[in-house]
């Protein structure tokens, strides 16, 4: 229940579809229902159908239905739109996220599973930078579509157990629909239903024992070595420099001071990583995991700033924001 409740997106979305082209009000949940337990979103879910896939599908299914209901569907209808709306909808529960945060910073390994679908769309970017910048919140994050299995089905419960190494009567549990919540609730989890924000906050407050609802600030999220990629950049024969790196965009450069080393910035790197950015944090000559060379002139301030002009130009060949 990281997102805003995609079950209400959804009903907002057919509730403006229908009054937009005078349909029934449950004319696209009948549609969908009538495919029965292996129907398009299930199968889209599973990872068997990819979102463009699925759409039109569901576009020829809709027409069908709207045909053995005795009416035409307008020229104008399209579930490509819908779906576009759907995605335009969903937003992050910020309170929720901070909430996953400050588990994590006590200790709680996180995880955040969902049903979801392979987005092939025009807005699939959009989809993988929500989905990269939540990942670094999360100790997991399970995707329907990736591993063949769907909520409410036991089995990825049970797989996001043991890849959680935790058992059932140790897990909580939040979902905004009851039939996800009951067969986590059979297998031994405490389950928290998410109708509204505060009260949801307030049971997990209880239940985990940790402070949730004081407004005291928010550490921000860091980087572990393990979440970022490592690589080396020779500079010259017995110099090499080594860096880590996160995230996609205008490359940003970050050097640190004396005595430390790249993980200095590791509270700033998936911040600027979600922010939109190609972070590169590296270890200053002489410093981690970089080569430190005896000569004391080799760490002159002029021969240093060289050193880092053709790790840039070794790195990329584009502007650095620095």
């Amino acid at each position: 229940m990281i997102c805003v409740s995609v079950l209400w997106c959804w009903d907002q979305c057919q509730t403006s579809t229908a009054v937009l082209f005078s349909l029934p009000r449950e004319f696209l949940q009948n549609t969908i229902l009538r495919g029965g337990p292996d129907n398009i979103f299930v199968r889209a879910e599973k990872g068997q159908l990819t979102l463009t896939q699925m759409v039109s599908q569901f576009e020829a299914e809709c027409q069908k239905s709207a045909t053995n209901e005795g009416f035409s569907l307008p020229a104008q209808f399209s579930i490509q739109k819908l779906f576009k709306q759907l995605s335009t909808a969903l937003k992050v529960n910020q309170p929720l996220l901070n909430a996953a945060m400050k588990l994590r910073n006590h200790g709680f390994a996180t995880c955040m599973l969902t049903n979801n679908w392979v987005d092939d769309s025009a807005q699939r970017e959009q989809t993988a930078q929500m989905l990269s910048s939540l990942s670094g919140h999360f100790d997991l994050i399970v995707e329907s579509c990736r591993v063949g299995m769907r909520k409410p089905e036991p089995s990825i419960y049970s797989y996001t157990l043991d890849k959680l190494q935790t058992k059932p009567q140790d897990a909580i549990y939040l979902d905004d629909i009851g039939a996800n919540l009951k067969v986590a609730r059979n297998m031994g989890m405490a389950t928290i239903w998410v109708r509204d924000t505060s009260k949801a906050l307030k049971e997990l407050q209880t239940l985990s024992g940790v402070e949730l609802l004081n407004p005291e600030e928010m550490l921000p999220s860091f980087c572990c070595p393990d979440d970022v990629s490592h690589g080396f950049v020779s500079i010259k024969p017995g110099v090499k420099t080594h860096y880590v790196e996160k995230g996609n965009g205008p490359p940003v450069l970050l050097c640190h001071g004396f005595p430390e080393c790249w993980y200095s910035w590791r509270y700033q790197i998936p911040a600027l990583a979600d922010a939109g950015f190609r972070v590169l944090a590296l270890d200053i000559k002489g410093y981690g995991e970089s080569t430190a060379p005896p000569d004391i002139e080799e760490y002159s301030q002029e021969q240093i700033c060289k050193e880092l002009v053709t790790f840039m130009d070794k790195m990329v060949n584009m502007l650095f924001w620095v």
